[in-house]
C-alpha cells in the first residue's frame, strides 16, 4: 500500500531535517562544554503499545514503541533528549513525551483512514489489512567509554508482499551530550573512508572487485556507499557502517554492514573523539 513507501520516505526525511537542525543548534548554544558531566548519565524506557480493530472485519493495526531517553537535568541529558526527540519522532520544539504522543496520534490517524478507505472484505489476502509499526531505541553496551551510541530500528507493515525496515544510529559525547558528526570524526578524509568501506563489503562477500560483487549479489546496483551522521555507530574497537534495504542493494540482500577497526582506519579519524 502507498503508506509503506510514504512512511519510509518520511522517516528518512526526518533524519535529514533533524541532522541539519541539530548541527546548527550545537553551533549556537551557550558554550557549557567545558563543564564536566558530574552526575552519571543513565537512560530510562519510554513505551507505548496498542492493538486496535477499526471495523467489524479484519482491519486492525498494532503500534509498539520502546525507546530510551536520558534521565536528569544535566547539560548532557538535556542536549541528548532534545536531539533524540527529533531523531526518533521528527520533532524538535516539544518535550520527548509530547513528541512521542503527537507522532503516535498522526500514525493512528493515517492507519485508520487508509484501512477504512482500502478495506475489501472480498480480498483473499486479508492479512494485508493488518498494519503494524514497531520502533525500538537502544543504547549500545559496546560503545567507547566516553560515547553514547544509540540505535533506532523501525519495522513497518502496511500491506504488500513484505514490510519495511529502517535502522539508523546517533552518537553522542557522553560528557557534553553533543552530537558526534561524521564531519567532526572524519574531517576531510571521508573519500578515503568510502574506499575502505567499499573494499570491506567486497571482501566480506568473497569477491575480488566491485563488478564481481554486482554480478554475484546485486550490491551497489541501487546506490553507492555514503557516510552520514545516522549510518555509523561507534564501538569500542571499530566503527560499524549500515546500509538499509534498497539503499545500495535490493530488498533480498537485506542490510549491508561494514565494520572497520580503528586500526584499519588509521589516521582517517580524529582519535581524541573516541575517549576510552
Amino acid at each position: 500500500m502507498k503508506s509503506k513507501l510514504l512512511f519510509l520516505a518520511t522517516t528518512l526525511l526526518f533524519a535529514s531535517c533533524w541532522e541539519n537542525k541539530a548541527n546548527k543548534e550545537q553551533q549556537t548554544e551557550e558554550n557549557g562544554d567545558s563543564l564536566v558531566q558530574t552526575e552519571k548519565l543513565t537512560f530510562s524506557k519510554s513505551g507505548y503499545n496498542i492493538n486496535k480493530k477499526i471495523l467489524d472485519g479484519v482491519p486492525n493495526y498494532t503500534i509498539s514503541i520502546e525507546v530510551k531517553y536520558a534521565e536528569g537535568n544535566s547539560i548532557a541529558a538535556k542536549r541528548i533528549n532534545k536531539m533524540l526527540t527529533a531523531f526518533l519522532f521528527g520533532k524538535s520544539s516539544t518535550s520527548f513525551e509530547e513528541a512521542k504522543c503527537q507522532f503516535i496520534d498522526s500514525l493512528e490517524t493515517e492507519y485508520v483512514k487508509e484501512l477504512k478507505e482500502f478495506y475489501d472484505p472480498d480480498n483473499e489476502y486479508q492479512d494485508t489489512y493488518s498494519y503494524s509499526y514497531t520502533q525500538t531505541g537502544k543504547v549500545s553496551e559496546n560503545a567507547p567509554e566516553g560515547v553514547v551510541a544509540y540505535t533506532n530500528r523501525i519495522e513497518v507493515y502496511t500491506g504488500g508482499a513484505h514490510g519495511g525496515v529502517l535502522e539508523s544510529y546517533i552518537n553522542f559525547d557522553k560528557a557534553t551530550g553533543k552530537l558526534i558528526t561524521c564531519k567532526e570524526l572524519f574531517g576531510n578524509k571521508q573519500d578515503d573512508v568510502y574506499k575502505l568501506i567499499k573494499a570491506k563489503i567486497i571482501k566480506d562477500n568473497d569477491c575480488k572487485n566491485e563488478q564481481e560483487l554486482i554480478e554475484k549479489r546485486d550490491i551497489f546496483t541501487l546506490g553507492d556507499v555514503y557516510i552520514s551522521d545516522n549510518n555509523f555507530q561507534l564501538e569500542k574497537d571499530s566503527i560499524l557502517f549500515c546500509y538499509n534495504p534498497y539503499e545500495i542493494a535490493p530488498w533480498s540482500e537485506g542490510f549491508i554492514f561494514a565494520r572497520l577497526s580503528y586500526k584499519e582506519l588509521g589516521g582517517l579519524i580524529k582519535q581524541d573523539i573516541i575517549k576510552e
